[in-house]
Order: C-alpha cells, then structure tokens, then sequence
C-alpha cells in the first residue's frame, strides 16, 4: 500500500528510518520485503536489539544497516546524531541537537510521531516546535530543521494513520503523508 503511493508520486530515492521488526508478526516478511526493494534503510533499535524468531540471514542483515547516513546537508538517522542517545521529544532536546551538530536537515525515526523542529526560535535553549498533521511545510533556507514523519506500521502518538513523508530539496519543503490502512495497536 505505502510503496504504491510512493510509486504514484514519482519519489526518487526512499530511506526508511528504523525498526523494521518487533511491532508485529510479519517481522520476517517485512525484512524480506525491504531487501527486494532498492530501499536505503537505517538500523533501529528494534532492529539491533530484538526478541523476534527471525532467520539468521535476515536478523545479519538488519545488524548491518548502518546507524547513519549523510549526504551533503542531511543526516539520515534513527535516534538522534547526538552522541548522547536521548529521543528528541521535545524543544530542549531538539535544542541540543542544533547545538551539538552542524547538519541542515536531520530526518528522524524513533518517535514513531511526527515532529518538525526548527533550530530559529525565540525561547532561550529550546528549538521551535511546528504544529504537523499532515499537508506541505516550507522550510526557510535559512533555518536548520529536524524532521519525524512518523511510522507506517506502527504508530504511537501518530494515531491511527499510516504516516511516512516527502522532502523536496528543490522546492525546500517536506510534506507530511498521512493514509488510512491497516497498523498495529499501540503497546505490542
């Protein structure tokens, strides 16, 4: 479902974010799933620490994901590029990252919820915190960003939707994809 409405719009590259498994009973499937797929995918920490009955080949492969990727600007990673590895759940933290890093966009996976963090604010050591649902969000050029979509399979705080996103680096915007279908319950 996800990969044909990405498929309908023409993406050029998809990076997935982390945990593939430990949400449900399709962990083998869905790892088989990515590997037929030219998908660049970051480990998680469901990924590198998991009790699933996966395969041997399959449980190497996701402990092979690298924990990062960065092109030029961007930082692709599950938690956070902070040394520290705190979730960035909130203003101050977000805070912290802007001033432990230098990247320009840093896309995010662990909160499972989408979050849009922006390094210009007014409040002393904390990020602005951009109201997100779905939809288009320009982003100022000018502005660091760190951005969540949220989860495909497994929502949190994200409700009940099937949640990923686009970042258009000519346009400079991110967009916010939101979609009804099947997830699994919070709290598995």
């Amino acid at each position: 479902m996800v990969l044909d409405d990405i498929a309908a719009r023409s993406i050029e590259q998809i990076i997935c974010l982390g945990d593939l498994v430990e949400g449900g009973e399709e962990n083998e499937a869905v790892v088989a799933l990515m590997r037929r797929h030219p998908i660049e995918v970051i480990r998680g920490n469901h990924d590198d620490i998991h009790d699933c009955p996966l395969s041997p080949d399959a449980a190497r492969w996701l402990t092979d994901r690298p924990d990062t990727l960065i092109a030029d600007e961007l930082l692709f990673t599950h938690i956070t590029p902070r040394r520290k590895q705190h979730a960035i759940r909130d203003r101050t933290e977000a805070w912290n990252v802007f001033d432990e890093t230098e990247y320009r966009r840093c896309f995010i996976g662990h909160l499972h919820y989408p979050v849009l963090y922006g390094e210009a604010s007014e409040d002393i050591c904390e990020a602005r915190a951009y109201p997100v649902d779905s939809g288009i969000v320009p982003l100022d050029p000018l502005d660091r960003y760190i951005i969540c979509f949220g989860a495909i399979g497994y929502p949190r705080a994200g409700g009940r939707f099937i949640r990923y996103g686009i970042f258009d680096d000519q346009e400079e915007t991110v967009e916010f994809i939101k979609l009804a279908g099947p997830v699994l319950p919070y709290g598995i």
